[in-house]
């Protein structure tokens, strides 16, 4: 088995190699803090780095402008750590990661392509929910895992829409989830876990807010310095999220699917889904059989 082109001291699962020239894709291991036989090196890498969780829930500890952060990080979930950005990220788990690393010169000629009118400059962003862009890096990955070779045209397609929706989020001030006036860590994770536990059913603000044990009004007001989203909006991100996976990877009918993801039937499924990431249910579950 290969090493990670991307991150040496990572336990390499699959991947692309070097075969798409300005990016690597891979699937990968990371060793709890203090676990691995290899240290993460002291500097940042010499790529932009997009990070998909891609396994069970764990916390992760980084440094952000010198203040140590921790976050609980949830299948899916994701990071954008810019080249050269020492982060120095610590898993507190064994953790399954997705990585997309791309090359900081093609990246920069994209932005100018696209009608950027000042220098390119990608900034860290930590803790993202994006169903899009998980969706996104999941398909690149499953490319590279499949039994007959990867479609280099398909996966490179797949890497400029990757690469256009990080151009497209990225602005120039960095998002750090611990902003004054957000929600503390231990109260972030209670809710998060309490959101991943009960996606099915239908969720109340008064009981999110009860959880994080503050007033429905100071919760959502905190929630939103924490995460930038509204509670409804991260909930739904969530549960598009979920759906979508199910979509990909099961055969259960889509009404089925719907109720066991929050929704309260196929139709509004239907709705958001194509609303939110411009595609129908049927049409994702299309493009899996068709490949």
């Amino acid at each position: 088995m290969s090493g990670s082109l991307i991150k040496p001291h990572l336990v390499h699962l699959s991947g692309s190699g070097a075969e798409l020239g300005h990016a690597v894709v891979e699937r990968d291991v990371e060793r709890a803090a203090g676990k691995a036989a290899t240290v993460p090196p002291p500097v940042g890498p010499a790529s932009h780095v997009l990070v998909v969780h891609a396994g069970t829930s764990t916390h992760l500890r980084w440094s952000a402008d010198g203040r140590a952060c921790r976050e609980r990080f949830h299948r899916g979930q994701a990071l954008i750590n810019p080249a050269g950005w020492a982060s120095r990220p610590r898993w507190e788990e064994d953790v399954e990661l997705m990585l997309v690393a791309l090359d900081p010169t093609w990246l920069e000629r994209l932005a100018e392509q696209g009608g950027a009118r000042r220098v390119f400059e990608l900034v860290p962003h930590f803790h993202l929910s994006d169903p899009l862009l998980a969706m996104m890096v999941e398909r690149l990955v499953a490319e590279y895992e499949q039994a007959e070779p990867a479609d280099t045209l398909y996966a490179q397609a797949l890497v400029q829409a990757v690469a256009a929706h990080v151009l497209r989020m990225s602005s120039e001030r960095p998002v750090s989830p611990q902003r004054v006036g957000g929600l503390s860590p231990r109260r972030m994770a209670r809710v998060e876990d309490y959101i991943e536990a009960n996606l099915q059913e239908r969720l109340r603000l008064e009981d999110l807010a009860s959880v994080a044990g503050l007033s429905a009004s100071h919760f959502t007001r905190a929630f939103r310095v924490s995460t930038g989203q509204s509670p409804h909006q991260y909930v739904l991100r969530l549960r598009l999220d979920r759906a979508r996976r199910a979509l990909q990877s099961t055969d259960d009918p889509i009404a089925h699917i719907a109720e066991a993801t929050g929704f309260a039937d196929q139709s509004h499924l239907t709705r958001t889904m194509r609303r939110q990431l411009g595609i129908t249910p049927s049409t994702l579950r299309a493009a899996r059989s068709d490949r």
